[in-house]
């Protein structure tokens, strides 16, 4: 009974609304974490449908919440098709919004993946909407999935090795001489201090990996700073309708280079380059 009551069907305009808040949520920033969103995006959303969509009722519980979770469960299905390391032959057509493959492709890939047969004659209008909201989610879950895997294999090889070791020194410990004993111990610190250097040096790869990554995020915020400014700019343009400085907005914030071209230029070259943009 409690999931009659919380489904709701979504009309095309309020799918077009909420996508076109979550994106400009993850554009200014404040509630995007590393994997999701933090504590209270929900009421945000559901505060911001409010304005956009008078008397809708849609609540952030458990309306938008279950309608986020399965557009990200569509979304994951056809980003795997269209980027996955493992698949090829798939496209997306951004004007039919569509999965694009030949006929064998399709039938290839469905008969190991059920859960794609749907997007074969079904378009999927928010998909680059959608990788913008989550693309970098399940950019750095592949690559932690990748890690863990690493790690487990590493785990796995030094525990049969260590089995090994062990199941050897035991068969030849009552064959040992004193000076075998003795050669054996040097050996085994030999091992010791090789491991301790290659951890060393593991440690300083790690640390220049983490000041990378670090000094990305910071270029990263600086972009969002920028491109949560792209609106209002665009809103002084009179001289454009409505509905193009909303296109126009959308396609600049899309993309961190065209922001900072964006605010590279200044005056007419500015609103001249918003016009190209319009018309690419």
């Amino acid at each position: 009974m409690e999931k009659i009551r919380n489904y709701r069907n979504w009309t095309i305009t309020e799918d077009a609304k909420l996508m076109e808040t979550l994106v400009n949520m993850v554009n200014i920033g404040g509630f995007k974490a590393d994997n999701g969103f933090k504590y209270g995006y929900l009421l945000h959303l559901e505060n911001t449908l409010k304005e956009k969509i008078p008397n809708s009722g849609i609540l952030g519980k458990p309306h938008i919440e279950s309608r986020i979770k399965t557009m990200k469960k569509d979304w994951q299905v056809v980003y795997d098709m269209v980027n996955g390391t493992n698949t090829s032959g798939f496209g997306y057509d951004s004007s039919t919004h569509s999965v694009t493959a030949e006929p064998a492709v399709w039938d290839s890939y469905i008969q190991v993946h059920k859960e794609a047969g749907k997007w074969r004659n079904k378009i999927f209008p928010h998909y680059e909407d959608l990788c913008i909201i989550f693309g970098k989610d399940r950019a750095q879950g592949n690559k932690a999935n990748d890690f863990a895997q690493m790690e487990e294999d590493a785990s796995n090889e030094e525990q049969s090795e260590q089995i090994e070791d062990v199941f050897e020194e035991q068969t030849i410990e009552n064959e040992e001489s004193p000076n075998m004993a003795s050669k054996k111990r040097k050996r085994v610190d030999v091992v010791i201090k090789e491991i301790s250097i290659a951890a060393n040096v593991l440690g300083e790869k790690l640390e220049k990996a983490a000041n990378s990554m670090n000094q990305a995020i910071l270029g990263e915020t600086e972009v969002q700073k920028k491109a949560s400014m792209v609106i209002p700019e665009i809103s002084k343009m009179q001289s454009l309708s409505a509905f193009d400085r909303f296109k126009v907005s959308r396609k600049i914030m899309r993309d961190p280079e065209t922001v900072l071209s964006f605010w590279n230029l200044e005056g007419e070259d500015r609103e001249n380059f918003v016009r190209f943009m319009l018309e690419e």
